[in-house]
């Protein structure tokens, strides 16, 4: 890998340490970097006294690069200044998805109303309880047999002065498919989805 890198190693040790990313390429420092010896291997070379003509081609490769201080910090932020454009591409791509369906879920009429019918319903389902209020259609609930459905969502709901919640958490939203009817099969969803 070090025919790889392809450059004297004097250039290579003063790019290095002067931090000059006009030298190296991306390549060049990626295979840098996975030929560079562990903290073991690093201490076995600071400690050898012998002859370094004895040594391999690679570890006296390493012996001189290792004179240049915090050598691995300084290749890593090499690499980062490389990839720095591509990663801020990549990240303001995902911000403007990300900013685009809260824009879509600020503008939707239609996530509005769904939203409206769970509290309505979940108001419904918890009048005449402690979670609940009057409210004032109970002829028109027992029709479409909402009184027959089994509690809805626990606590945690901001309450108006009549006791009727006037919102919920979004993490109650995930309990709508275990709620069922007590005399057939059919969930909060499917009910909702009916409606």
């Amino acid at each position: 890998m070090l025919t790889e890198v392809n450059l004297p190693l004097p250039l290579i040790v003063e790019a290095v340490f002067a931090m000059d990313d006009t030298v190296l390429y991306v390549d060049q420092i990626e295979n840098l970097l996975k030929l560079f010896p562990t903290k073991e291997e690093t201490e076995i070379l600071k400690n050898y006294k012998g002859d370094q003509d004895k040594l391999g081609q690679c570890e006296q490769y390493f012996l001189e690069l290792m004179k240049v201080p915090r050598m691995e910090s300084k290749l890593n932020a090499l690499m980062f200044t490389f990839q720095f454009d591509s990663q801020l591409a990549e990240l303001k791509n995902n911000l403007n998805t990300v900013n685009s369906a809260c824009d879509e879920v600020r503008k939707s009429v239609k996530l509005k109303e769904i939203m409206k019918r769970i509290l309505y319903l979940g108001n419904a389902l918890n009048q005449g309880t402690a979670r609940g209020n009057n409210i004032t259609k109970p002829a028109m609930l027992r029709k479409r047999k909402i009184a027959k459905w089994a509690g809805w969502i626990t606590g945690q709901h901001s309450f108006g002065p009549s006791g009727a919640a006037v919102g919920f958490k979004l993490d109650s939203l995930m309990k709508l498919t275990d709620i069922r009817a007590s005399d057939s099969g059919l969930t909060f969803m499917h009910y909702l989805c009916k409606v």
